[in-house]
């Protein structure tokens, strides 16, 4: 029997995620989540494939600083053999952001960043990052400004919301059932995301609702490699 590979440096855990809506499946996202050496923070990564709206594939990668805060993202959406990237740079109380694609003219951008902002898109790597950064406790709730980067643009926009952690619980899938911390994020347009996470903030659920397309992603793989 072949010896397994060890993980990489600094994994933390590595989850599998489909993501569905009603009956249809979606795609999948694939997450890594690792600590930086060095107490220079965190990184977060996933790849999402998906088949809706259209056939696309996106590479996320997301820096956190040691407390949290947001540092950088990086950003590769792939469709129809066309390639577009985005990077942002969080620092100085603004959010920096530029975009180069195929065929297009780089485009750049600069939005106002506060301690409250959160940055928000399907992925559940914008939700463990979330519950991260917003350390909350039971019953507690705060106002946030959702930072959205929508596809193909990637030009953030900011909604103002909330965010509520409900409860404690226990989220029950067909891999297992685990212990759970439940929040409640309500934007002030109608959009509304309930998600399930565990003692790490790797999420285990997650309902979104947009434009009344309500999208859910399920674990379906989850390792943890360090506690």
């Amino acid at each position: 029997m072949s010896a397994r590979c060890p993980p990489a440096e600094g994994l933390i855990a590595t989850a599998i995620y489909y993501l569905r809506q009603h009956d249809r499946k979606l795609g999948e996202e694939s997450l890594q989540y690792f600590e930086l050496p060095q107490n220079q923070g965190y990184q977060i990564q996933s790849q999402l494939v998906l088949q809706w709206p259209l056939a696309h594939t996106q590479r996320l990668k997301l820096e956190m600083e040691p407390d949290w805060r947001y540092r950088a993202l990086r950003i590769e959406l792939e469709t129809e053999g066309h390639l577009a990237l985005a990077r942002y740079q969080i620092s100085g109380g603004q959010l920096r952001g530029r975009v180069e694609a195929q065929g297009r003219k780089n485009g750049e951008s600069t939005l106002s960043w506060q301690v409250s902002s959160i940055l928000d898109s399907p992925a559940a790597l914008f939700a463990l990052a979330c519950c991260r950064h917003l350390n909350l406790k039971v019953g507690e709730r705060q106002e946030i400004a959702l930072i959205r980067l929508p596809l193909p643009s990637f030009e953030p926009q900011r909604h103002p919301a909330q965010c509520a952690y409900l409860q404690d619980n226990l989220c029950s899938l067909a891999i297992g059932s685990f212990p759970a911390s439940e929040y409640l994020i309500e934007s002030r347009g109608g959009a509304r995301v309930r998600l399930w996470v565990d003692e790490l903030g790797i999420p285990l659920q997650i309902e979104r609702l947009e434009d009344k397309a309500p999208v859910e992603f399920t674990l379906t793989r989850y390792r943890q490699f360090r506690f």
